[in-house]
């Protein structure tokens, strides 16, 4: 990862809006009719996961309109274990879910615009208070700086920095559960164009499934899925 110069007006604007998420600029760029845009990422972790979605008009500002909220899950529920389960246990313990600490691999090529940290942690079952752990990233494309956004929320354990440039599937943080969150998990939100500008367009994330079936071992010929960790040098 390297370090480059930064639109610091841009990343002040995710970290404001980042920690108070209620009060967020308004998404009426896309509160008609008109048709949905879209960004493909990279998957954000190497392991199976499951993302619930927000629908048009549920949530009225960026980074929640349109946003996903994405859970790890492990073949290991139900009487022979083949249903799929968040957690072990009854889940009131960060450690009891498959997600806790997984590592998160970046969006896309790009640049780290903003970074905010909450060091504390919320108890599964009950609602964060304060401001959310973040990273926010702008896309690059043929070396600039575009105006397309991604924030990661209820991130920890952080490994970039303000202005660093990371490639897609660079392992940048892990999953934690901080802020407004019930359970670990993070919370991916995407947006073109100010946050903090009523002109910020929501965009709904996408999974690029090339780049899972490299990670899965199912495409091309990579690591298998279970030393991925290891292949991208973050120990498990």
């Amino acid at each position: 990862m390297t370090r480059q110069p930064i639109r610091t007006i841009t990343a002040t604007a995710i970290l404001a809006a980042l920690a108070h998420p209620l009060a967020s600029a308004p998404a009426g760029a896309q509160s008609d009719n008109t048709a949905i845009e879209v960004v493909t990422i990279h998957p954000p972790v190497a392991a199976r996961f499951q993302c619930s979605e927000h629908a048009l008009g549920a949530e009225d500002h960026v980074p929640d309109a349109l946003a996903a909220d994405c859970v790890v899950v492990q073949r290991s529920g139900g009487p022979d274990g083949n249903l799929l389960s968040l957690h072990s246990g009854d889940g009131t313990r960060n450690e009891d879910w498959h997600g806790w600490r997984e590592p998160l691999l970046a969006p896309f090529d790009g640049v780290v615009i903003g970074v905010q940290i909450n060091p504390e942690s919320t108890v599964p079952g009950v609602r964060g208070q304060g401001r959310s752990s973040a990273i926010g990233f702008g896309r690059l494309a043929d070396g600039e700086l575009t105006d397309v956004h991604v924030a990661y929320v209820h991130v920890r354990e952080v490994l970039v920095s303000q202005g660093d440039t990371v490639q897609a599937g660079d392992p940048i943080a892990r999953i934690g559960n901080n802020g407004s969150s019930f359970h670990p998990h993070v919370h991916i939100g995407a947006f073109r164009g100010d946050m903090m500008s009523e002109d910020a367009v929501p965009l709904q994330v996408r999974m690029d499934l090339e780049a899972m079936g490299r990670i899965r071992g199912v495409v091309g010929n990579p690591a298998p899925a279970e030393s991925v960790c290891g292949e991208y040098g973050v120990e498990p």
